[in-house]
C-alpha cells in the first residue's frame, strides 16, 4: 500500500508539472578581456553573466497561453524612458490568444525590431553590430537613431497571421522610448505620445533549411513629428549536414522635423558555421557598419564613422543530449572617423581586441 501511494504521488506530481508548462533556467557566464588601441576606453577584464534567466511558458487551454521571463543580470528597476512601468529585468510577460490562423499577443513582448541578429538569444551572441549595440571601440555612438538591442522587449500588442504553416506576417505596436533619464521624470513634449508600429515577415523554405525574415518599423513623435525608421532583412541557410550560413542587414535612421537633419546607420552581419561534428562547432563572424551623424550640437561629432569587425568562435558540447556548452571567442573591431565636419578633430582609428571564455546551460527544471 505504501508503494502504491508513493507511485500515485509521483505520477500526480509528474502530471501536474507537465500541465504547468516549462520552466527554463538559462545562464551564460563569461570571462572577458578587452584591449583598446587609440580609444577613449580603458583596457578591461571581468567575470560576468552574459545572461541569467528564468523563463516560464504555460497553457491555460489550447487557445490561451502565457509567458513570463525575468533576467537576473539586469536592473530590477523601472525602465527609464521606456514608455511603460515595467522593470528592466522583466523581459517577457504576455498572453497569447490563438484564433485559427491568427494570434494576438498582449503585454511585454518581443518587438522583432531588426531581424536575425536581434532575434538571436543573447546567450548565443559574440561579435555584435553597431546597429545592435550603439557602441564602438571608442565608446557610445552619437546618433539619435534607436539601436535594436534597446527595443528587444516592449509593452504593447502584436497580431500575427499564419499565412501557411511555414510563413507568417505580424503587426506590432508599442510606445517609442521618450528620452526621460529617470522613470519618474516627465517625458519631453516631442516624444510623450510617440508610438512605433512594425510589420514583420518570417518564412521557412526547402524543408525549413532556408529561413528568411524581413521587418520595417516606423515611429514618430508629437508634436514635432520627428521620425524613426528601421529596415532589416536576413536569411539563415543550412547547407547540407555540415554548414550553416547567416546573413543579416539592418538600417536605421532618425530625422529632425524642424531642421531635416538626419542620423543614420546600416550594419551587415555574416556568420559561417561548420556543424558536421557532434561536439565541436567552429564559426567565423564578420560585421560592417557605417554611421552618419548630422544632428549633434557639437560640430566635431557630426560626420561619418565606419566600422569593420571580424571574429572566430569555438563551441564544445560535452554531452550530446544536454543544452550545455563551453565556448571561446576572439574578435577585433575597428572604428574609422572617416569624414568629420571639423577636420581638426579627426582621430586615429580606434580598435578593440576581445577574448571571451565561458559556459552556457539551458535546461527545463519541470521535466
Amino acid at each position: 500500500m505504501k508503494k502504491f501511494f508513493i507511485a500515485a504521488l509521483a505520477t500526480t506530481t509528474a502530471v501536474s508539472a507537465a500541465q504547468a508548462g516549462t520552466l527554463n533556467f538559462d545562464a551564460r557566464a563569461d570571462y572577458d578581456t578587452s584591449t583598446y588601441t587609440d580609444s577613449a576606453l580603458q583596457d578591461s577584464n571581468k567575470f560576468y553573466f552574459k545572461t541569467i534567466r528564468l523563463d516560464y511558458q504555460g497553457k491555460v487551454n489550447e487557445e490561451l497561453s502565457m509567458r513570463l521571463r525575468a533576467a537576473y543580470n539586469k536592473n530590477a528597476t523601472q525602465t527609464a524612458g521606456a514608455g511603460d512601468n515595467s522593470q528592466t529585468a522583466l523581459e517577457f510577460a504576455y498572453l497569447t490568444h490563438k484564433m485559427g490562423d491568427m494570434s494576438l499577443q498582449i503585454g511585454k513582448l518581443g518587438s522583432e525590431y531588426g531581424t536575425l541578429e536581434s532575434q538571436t538569444s543573447g546567450a548565443d551572441l559574440y561579435l555584435t553590430s553597431q546597429a545592435y549595440t550603439k557602441t564602438g571601440p571608442n565608446g557610445n555612438l552619437q546618433g539619435l537613431w534607436l539601436n535594436t538591442s534597446s527595443l528587444l522587449y516592449v509593452l504593447g500588442a502584436k497580431l500575427a497571421w499564419n499565412i501557411t504553416p511555414d510563413q507568417s506576417l505580424s503587426l506590432v505596436a508599442f510606445k517609442t522610448p521618450d528620452g526621460s533619464t529617470t522613470p519618474t521624470a516627465p517625458p519631453p513634449a516631442a516624444t510623450s505620445n510617440a508610438m512605433m508600429e512594425g510589420l514583420i515577415y518570417k518564412g521557412a523554405f526547402m524543408d525549413k533549411n532556408f529561413k528568411v525574415m524581413a521587418s520595417y518599423h516606423y515611429g514618430t513623435g508629437t508634436p514635432t513629428k520627428d521620425m524613426y525608421n528601421l529596415y532589416s532583412a536576413g536569411f539563415n541557410w543550412t547547407m547540407g549536414a555540415a554548414w550553416n550560413l547567416e546573413v543579416d542587414y539592418t538600417a536605421s535612421d532618425f530625422k529632425r522635423d524642424a531642421t531635416g537633419a538626419k542620423d543614420s546607420i546600416w550594419s551587415a552581419i555574416g556568420k559561417l558555421a561548420y556543424t558536421g561534428w557532434e561536439q565541436w562547432t567552429p564559426r567565423l563572424e564578420l560585421i560592417s557598419s557605417s554611421e552618419k551623424v548630422e544632428t549633434s550640437a557639437t560640430a566635431a561629432n557630426n560626420g561619418t564613422n565606419e566600422f569593420m569587425g571580424y571574429g572566430a568562435v569555438l563551441e564544445f558540447k560535452p554531452m550530446a543530449d544536454t543544452n550545455f556548452r563551453y565556448h571561446v571567442a576572439y574578435s577585433n573591431t575597428t572604428q574609422k572617423f572617416s569624414d568629420r565636419t571639423a577636420p581638426a578633430t579627426n582621430l586615429a582609428d580606434a580598435k578593440v581586441d576581445q577574448i571571451t571564455i565561458g559556459a552556457r546551460m539551458n535546461a527545463d527544471f519541470l521535466k
